[in-house]
């Protein structure tokens, strides 16, 4: 029941307008990455030289998507389609007539957000299957491993994102001031997932930043190996499990 409770939420999810608008989000940000790649912000070109020290056009590429555009985008598509899960639904006097069926409230929040991470990805996928052909066609030398690698590991600190931002509704309750915190926490994240790249004694610090583990294949795009994707896999899915935990266990006492 619960997989099939799973595949509908995901369906009609698919089919709200809320999810419209982040695909052409996403669409908008494929479609401009060749005009910011050939004619990058000087800022950028000056953090590329000091933290990658090389200027090679595709590497250029890659710290563009996954920076200006997929980690901007991540941080506001969760709030869009997380930020308000179960409350919503407690509002509107939706949740009693819910829970009266055979699922518990953690089973209905962990339904619901992993229903927005399904949701999340169908969009990141498709922003990354769009734009690799559109760069691919003007960039020698552009490498699809690579690039899709990255894309794999920057995939789990999406969820993260969405997962932080369903934590947050249940918490707080009030979905305008669960949005913004959502935002302002997550908005500090992506501010300061390169603090190891410009400053390496910070390295141990933001090995805990989420978003810090889902841009570190740029960290090795001279000498890229399986650990260097699963081992950030496999810490970003240790810390989805704990938020997601942590918001089952406080759905259980909210108040209906």
């Amino acid at each position: 029941m619960k997989a099939r409770f799973l595949w509908l939420d995901v369906r009609a999810m698919l089919g709200e307008r809320k999810t419209w608008l982040a695909a052409g989000m996403m669409a908008y940000a494929a479609i401009s990455m060749p005009v910011l790649v050939a004619k990058p912000p000087e800022h950028v070109l000056s953090a590329l030289k000091g933290w990658f020290t090389t200027t090679d056009p595709f590497i250029l590429f890659l710290f563009i998507w996954t920076d200006l555009a997929m980690n901007k985008s991540i941080l506001v598509l969760s709030v869009v389609l997380a930020g308000s899960l179960v409350i919503r639904e407690r509002e509107t006097g939706q949740l009693a007539v819910l829970l009266s069926k055979p699922v518990s409230p953690a089973s209905y929040f962990l339904v619901r957000t992993l229903s927005a991470c399904a949701v999340m990805a169908v969009l990141y996928v498709g922003a990354h299957l769009a734009v690799a052909p559109l760069v691919a066609r003007s960039m020698p030398g552009f490498r699809s491993g690579l690039f899709f690698a990255s894309m794999a590991v920057h995939l789990f600190a999406a969820f993260f994102a969405v997962c932080f931002s369903a934590l947050m509704a249940v918490l707080i309750r009030k979905r305008a001031l669960a949005g913004l915190v959502s935002l302002l926490v997550l908005s500090l994240l992506v501010g300061l997932a390169f603090m190891g790249f410009y400053n390496p004694a910070w390295s141990g610090l933001a090995f805990f930043n989420p978003i810090t583990q889902g841009i570190s294949v740029l960290g090795h795009v001279d000498d890229l190996r399986p650990g260097h994707v699963l081992l950030p896999i496999a810490v970003l899915m240790g810390m989805n499990a704990a938020v997601l935990a942590l918001g089952a266990l406080r759905v259980r006492h909210l108040e209906v």
